[in-house]
């Protein structure tokens, strides 16, 4: 789809962007690698139907962060496993345990706490907490928690209003997409990968995944994780 005919506006305070607005909806507009996502303007994506057995997610997951063990583990991933983080992030190191609390003991009230006071935090364009909180929302689509399940409709409409003014409006358009179940191909495609239970298919997912931005690939895997896997990650954590 060729960008010139169109009737593109930029995002105030945003112009420097690859982003625009086409009748209001916030779009991207560049040309870099993995930007395979259903707002990329020139080339839309959209996953298809999946169908995914928790358990299998879960077992998934496992050797994913197996696999994570004997490598560099950037943005939150270091968090999640036990490290301090830097600064100003290390500031928010009990938002974010308030957070793993909460899912492992599946406290809705504590979840919902937790996941408002992580919007907005951090740096750069979509910032570690919007990514995060996100892939919790993205992740708990497929492996959800049975109790939850009649609130969780009000709880991302919730979580989707407040992004509006506790972020900026590209990240808060992207963690919506995320609360709706719809994302990068790559995060689709480490969930195909997770389910698969194999684990070079998971490496190479997973390693697509982590070149998304400067850390939003590898915040938006440790929500996939730290939501798969609690309670069997470091007990710090939890």
């Amino acid at each position: 789809m060729s960008t010139d005919t169109l009737a593109l506006a930029r995002v105030p305070g945003f112009e420097s962007t690859h982003y625009a607005l086409l009748d209001g909806r916030i779009v991207w507009t560049g040309e870099t690698a993995h930007s395979d996502h259903p707002r990329n303007l020139a080339n839309p994506w959209q996953a298809g139907p999946a169908h995914y057995q928790a358990q299998a997610l879960r077992k998934g997951a496992a050797l994913a962060w197996h696999a994570l063990q004997t490598q560099a583990r950037p943005g939150l991933l270091a968090w999640l496993g036990g490290q301090t983080l830097p600064f100003p992030l290390n500031l928010a190191a009990q938002r974010l345990d308030d957070l793993a609390q909460a899912l492992n003991r599946q406290n809705l009230a504590a979840f919902e706490a937790a996941c408002l006071r992580l919007l907005g935090l951090g740096v750069g364009l979509t910032p570690s907490g919007d990514d995060l909180v996100g892939a919790v929302f993205f992740t708990l689509r497929h492996a959800p928690i049975a109790q939850w399940h009649a609130a969780m409709p009000s709880l991302r409409t919730r979580i989707s209003r407040t992004a509006q003014s506790a972020s900026n409006p590209i990240s808060a358009a992207l963690l919506d997409d995320l609360l709706q179940g719809s994302s990068y191909r790559a995060l689709h495609e480490f969930f195909d990968a997770l389910h698969s239970q194999q684990t070079p298919a998971i490496e190479e997912a997973m390693r697509a995944l982590l070149r998304i931005g400067a850390s939003s690939g590898a915040d938006m895997l440790t929500g996939v994780l730290l939501t798969l896997l609690t309670p069997q990650l470091p007990a710090k954590r939890l």
